[in-house]
């Protein structure tokens, strides 16, 4: 029994000198001289475990909820250390058989050479065009068709969001997790670093974005079909002249009064007038004609002579096509188009500022991952290295190759979201059209916006409101409505028979030796004005085309009612969803940062249970089985709430969007907007580019 009891205190020292060497070859404090760190526990469990519930110095606390939460190191930024260790920085991504290499800060592969610090370059505040904040205008004239929806929407009894106790989390300013700050400063993949958020890219896109600029011109060409219906009605002044010389031989008596010789004839004609078509639908023509005639005929007296007469002609549709809102329905329509195009292109920028914001959470996405699976790998390098160091102690091969496998899985993820940090800038740029981006496809660009951490309270009822008086979608669907309405209008006119007073003047001159000018004068002083009346009646027999007209622009104002109907009702759902979703993301984020909590405990307690295991060897390759799991699972659970985080900030843009206020402006060209409209949402969303609710 001596003897046992003597080889056992013999192998439990040589196995501390050797863990001792090992904690010296990763760089860490021996574990003779550092204490096992205690396993932290809520406040629920104060009273069976006081001991681990204690806040040591350097840690912080603070209440959630019914639960007392200590903030270890581990959610905090990581203090640099002389070795590089905490460091963030890319791991090796070498072979998973080599020993792990002291990782150096700033280096970006393999090879491990030393970046210098990245030149961090502010980009100038981009200016938003004034065509956007035209496009941000609520619905105005709804012609009382949502009224209905409205009365209906303010029955819904009020159901702010509030925060449920048992599900909180910590604002920003209480709480920072391990690599929020550092994940602001560059990570060292390109030497040129611009600091970038979500306001700033939004800016930019709606001043540089190709497609965005190519949007903003449709209306404008719309606005021209406006101007060129209207221009039916402008007054046109024409001027026309001919000058005749006819030689040609005689077959009778008549032309020039003998049988015999050739007709010569010199006639010149000129005519000078103007002409409009009336808004009323009738028909207005003033024309001027003049000229002289000479030739050898002996009935032409006097000969040469010269010939003017002033005209006044006007028609008037009685019936079919009288009235202004028939002769004006291309105005009318190319007005309604105009509407429809600005609504369409405002659904089209809310998307694109959508897939701005959605790039940057990717972005901000990506280099979270990047930092955790750094991270991650960092721990499963200090454990192969401390395996590897225990290989001729206790270590068995199925250790070693256990913790080698899981090195080169891990070395492989990082790989994959370094990969993803590019692609996601390369969205960026391609989604901002910026000079300032593009002309540099190295550079890095670091988010300085965090998702927000607490829950905004609003109503379904109060978005709802919001929506039917904001969503370009419900005004697309009323200027249709207006469109199937107008052309009904001018349809019913088009069935009635054509009828028409036709009026008609003038005034003749006559004057001799070719004296045009003096026929001019004498048309005011001889004889007396000539006139003429009459009407002018035309129906089709049967008149089908006019009545299938009327019938089809009926069948598509009923489309267009139930297309409004649909709209409506679309739009009540997206709010109802959308506000819900924000409730829901919150929950959803909240329970993520339990379980990162949990999985930080758990990494602990295996991490000390595996530095101080005194058990057989069996024993030890289940706890390095745990650990690494452990490991994936606290890896797996800071991904989760990232996610968490991104889905419930774009929660908040999906929400504004349904409302319909995505674009609201800020600055001055929102101070007109009614207080009621507003909405307390987050102002990370869009910055300065879409309005903080008030």
């Amino acid at each position: 029994m001596r003897k046992r009891r003597g080889r056992s205190l013999r192998r439990g020292r040589r196995w501390l000198a050797v863990a001792f060497g090992a904690f010296q070859m990763v760089g860490a404090t021996p574990m003779a001289a550092q204490p096992p760190r205690p396993i932290r526990l809520p406040a629920s469990d104060a009273g069976t475990s006081t001991a681990h519930s204690r806040v040591r110095p350097g840690q912080k606390s603070f209440d959630l909820a019914s639960v007392r939460i200590q903030v270890t190191d581990d959610f905090a930024l990581p203090p640099e250390s002389s070795d590089g260790a905490d460091a963030v920085h890319p791991p090796s991504l070498g072979s998973a058989q080599a020993e792990p290499t002291p990782v150096t800060p700033g280096a970006k592969d393999a090879t491990f050479v030393p970046l210098e610090t990245p030149d961090t370059v502010l980009p100038p505040t981009p200016e938003v065009p004034g065509d956007v904040f035209s496009l941000a205008t609520p619905i105005t004239d709804n012609h009382g068709w949502l009224d209905p929806y409205r009365g209906r929407v303010l029955e819904i009894e009020t159901d702010v969001t509030k925060t449920p106790d048992s599900q909180s989390i910590p604002s920003s300013d209480e709480v920072h997790l391990w690599w929020q700050d550092a994940l602001k400063q560059p990570l060292g993949m390109s030497p040129r670093a611009i600091p970038v958020d979500v306001s700033w890219l939004t800016r930019t896109a709606l001043q540089s974005s190709p497609l965005v600029q190519s949007l903003l011109t449709q209306p404008k060409i719309d606005q021209t079909a406006v101007v060129i219906a209207d221009a039916e009605f402008d007054a046109a002044v024409y001027l026309e002249g001919k000058f005749v010389d006819t030689d040609e031989p005689v077959g009778d008596t008549l032309t020039t009064g003998r049988a015999f010789g050739r007709y010569r004839d010199e006639t010149f004609s000129a005519d000078v007038g103007m002409n409009r078509q009336l808004r009323g639908g009738g028909t207005l023509e003033a024309v001027q004609r003049g000229g002289f005639q000479q030739n050898n005929s002996d009935f032409l007296v006097p000969n040469p002579q010269g010939t003017t007469r002033l005209e006044l002609n006007y028609s008037q549709p009685l019936l079919k096509n009288h009235g202004r809102a028939v002769n004006e329905i291309s105005i009318v329509l190319a007005s309604i188009d105009v509407r429809l195009t600005r609504g369409e292109v405002r659904q089209a920028l809310e998307k694109h500022l959508v897939s701005v914001t959605r790039a940057y959470w990717d972005l901000y996405q990506a280099r979270c991952e990047w930092m955790q699976r750094s991270r991650l790998l960092r721990r499963t390098e200090k454990l192969h290295s401390i395996v590897v160091a225990r290989q001729h102690v206790d270590t068995i091969t199925r250790q070693r190759l256990r913790s080698e496998a899981a090195l080169a899985e891990r070395r492989t993820g990082l790989s994959r979201a370094e990969a993803s940090i590019g692609d996601a800038q390369a969205k960026l740029r391609m989604l901002t059209g910026s000079e300032i981006l593009q002309h540099d496809v190295h550079v890095e660009l670091t988010p300085q916006e965090v998702p927000p951490a607490v829950l905004i309270p609003i109503a379904t009822r109060d978005a709802a409101v919001m929506a039917l008086d904001n969503r370009p979608d419900l005004d697309v669907a009323m200027q249709r409505i207006r469109s199937a309405s107008a052309k009904i209008g001018v349809a019913k006119n088009q069935v009635l028979p054509r009828l028409d007073l036709l009026l008609t003047g003038y005034v003749a001159g006559l004057d001799s030796r070719r004296d045009t000018w003096g026929a001019f004068l004498n048309q005011f002083s001889d004889g007396a004005p000539t006139y003429a009346a009459g009407l002018r009646w035309e129906l089709p027999v049967g008149n089908r085309a006019a009545r299938a007209r009327l019938t089809r622009n009926r069948w598509e104002y009923c489309r267009a009612l139930e297309e409004f109907r649909q709209a409506t009702e679309s739009v009540l759902a997206d709010v109802d969803i959308a506000t819900r979703e924000t409730k829901t993301s919150y929950q959803e984020m909240s329970a993520r940062y339990q379980s990162i909590l949990a999985a930080r405990r758990e990494v602990d307690y295996l991490q000390q249970r595996y530095e101080r295991l005194v058990e057989p060897q069996q024993s030890a390759i289940v706890l390095i089985e745990d650990l690494l799991d452990a490991q994936q699972r606290l890896f797996n659970a800071e991904k989760d709430f990232v996610d968490a985080q991104v889905a419930y900030a774009m929660s908040w843009v999906e929400l504004r969007r349904s409302m319909g206020v995505l674009l609201r402006a800020a600055s001055s060209q929102t101070d007109d907007v009614d207080a009621s409209q507003q909405v307390d949402a987050p102002e990370m969303m869009f910055g300065d580019v879409v309005e903080p609710a008030q």
